[in-house]
């Protein structure tokens, strides 16, 4: 007994060793992604005056672009994530990523810039799917939670720092050099995992693993969802609000088809009346809230005369807010399980809503808004993949990770087109806008909330 548990030890240790090298690798590389998903709006000005692209409101394709593409990406990345060993997602996507912050770093060209964010999207969608997946296996079960409330906190940090980041890097090198940073760091990343990330045992290779690609499924999935982010961003993207709403309306109908067609993508519990599906509806909704506060809420404050310090303030606060409630939410959800974290959550972001809507205390309101979406999107990725068999880890987190895009997308220009056709001559009438929030946050976030499982419980 004491000759076999000597060798142990040191074998414990060194996979304890490499698996927080591996698990840092992918805080490392969700980061990256995040960050360029809040970059470009410190650096547009500076992208336009030197590659052009300002006219007839083409640049929102440098917005828009990423954001279709890393719908695109996401639910690729779970289906691959489940078949193939996680170092060839987490390895191939950040490789890639790195040759399109050369492309873009080097773009001497408006076209070829869009073509380069694009490419990152795609791939940056790959990215937060084989993070999540990463620190998932690596940890397991029992430590899952606690583990992706820490992943969920850099969302937080990021919405921080890519603005200060891009701001520096602009001002001090110009801004091809936000992109090209990227680069050592992603030689970083690759390096760490190949080497500390132990090979997955086990994977599917079986029958599931050789059926094919479920491509309706994709078209359904990828289609419906960019048919319904282009329809709420119809006036930036020139279709106008009628072509806006016609695709809103069928990008929803692709969206509900889903249901009948294989599971291959989207879990079929996400569907059902199961505690999945009440996850799924809460990230979205929380999600809405979120954005649709920092977007909306600094423009109102503006309005009424606040300086750019306060406004930065307010939304710093929310960004500060979301990595807090991340935060205790692993902890908690260990302890208690799902639903006080949820219902928590939920009721921060009513409070924030409401405080919106009222005009008091707008620096509370939106750290309300991070510490409830924080608590709420970490509880319910939880419960998604604790909900979701072994073989369906990755999918079940490209599903998460979508319906965040989604509600992030439908809070920003939902509410900006409800707040624009809510005003009057009096400025604070936009503000009423805001009870539709608390709305939804009752309807959408408490509600499912109230139903979710008191205990926690895992699928082995």
């Amino acid at each position: 007994m004491s000759t076999d548990a000597a060798p142990q030890a040191p074998a414990a240790g060194r996979a304890a060793a490499t698996g927080r090298i591996a698990v840092a690798a992918a805080v490392l590389a969700l980061l990256l992604a995040a960050m360029d998903a809040t970059v470009m709006g410190t650096v547009l000005p500076s992208v336009l005056a030197d590659v052009g692209g300002g006219s007839g409101g083409g640049y929102a394709w440098l917005v828009s672009g990423f954001m279709l593409a890393q719908v695109a990406g996401t639910p690729l990345a779970g289906w691959v994530s489940d078949r193939l060993d996680d170092r060839v997602l987490a390895i191939g996507a950040t490789v890639v990523f790195l040759a399109a912050s050369v492309v873009a770093g080097l773009a001497d060209s408006f076209g070829v810039l869009v073509a380069a964010r694009v490419l990152h999207g795609l791939t940056a969608g790959a990215i937060v799917v084989s993070s999540y997946v990463i620190v998932g296996r690596v940890f397991g079960p029992e430590r899952r939670a606690k583990a992706q409330s820490m992943l969920s906190m850099v969302w937080g940090v990021a919405a921080v720092l890519g603005p200060v980041v891009g701001a520096s890097l602009t001002e001090a090198w110009g801004w091809r050099w936000v992109f090209l940073v990227n680069v050592p760091l992603c030689v970083l990343v690759v390096v760490a995992i190949a080497v500390a990330l132990p090979r997955r045992a086990g994977h599917e290779d079986g029958a599931a693993a050789r059926k094919g690609f479920p491509v309706g499924e994709y078209a359904l999935v990828t289609g419906g969802s960019a048919l319904f982010l282009c329809g709420l961003q119809g006036s930036s993207l020139g279709i106008g609000t009628a072509g806006g709403a016609a695709a809103v309306v069928v990008g929803l109908l692709a969206l509900a088809l889903v249901r009948r067609c294989g599971g291959s993508l989207v879990p079929r519990q996400m569907f059902a009346r199961t505690p999945s599906a009440g996850a799924a509806l809460a990230t979205v909704g929380a999600c809405v809230v979120m954005y649709a506060t920092v977007t909306v809420l600094p423009v109102r404050l503006a309005e009424r005369g606040m300086s750019t310090a306060g406004v930065a303030v307010v939304v710093g606060l929310s960004a500060l807010g979301w990595v807090a409630g991340s935060a205790v939410t692993g902890g908690l959800i260990a302890k208690r399980g799902y639903r006080p974290s949820m219902v928590a959550g939920a009721l921060a972001l009513l409070a924030s809503a409401a405080l919106s809507a009222t005009g008091e205390l707008p620096w509370l309101a939106g750290l309300l808004a991070g510490v409830g979406t924080g608590a709420v999107t970490a509880a319910t990725l939880a419960l998604i993949q604790d909900q979701s068999p072994p073989a369906q880890l990755g999918v079940a987190t490209s599903a998460a990770t979508m319906l965040r895009n989604i509600g992030s997308a439908a809070g920003v220009n939902g509410i900006a087109a409800l707040s624009a056709a809510v005003a009057t001559s009096s400025s604070h009438d936009g503000d009423r806008a805001f009870w539709v929030l608390a709305a939804v946050a009752a309807v959408t976030v408490l509600l499912p909330a109230l139903s979710a499982p008191k205990r926690r419980a895992t699928v082995a």
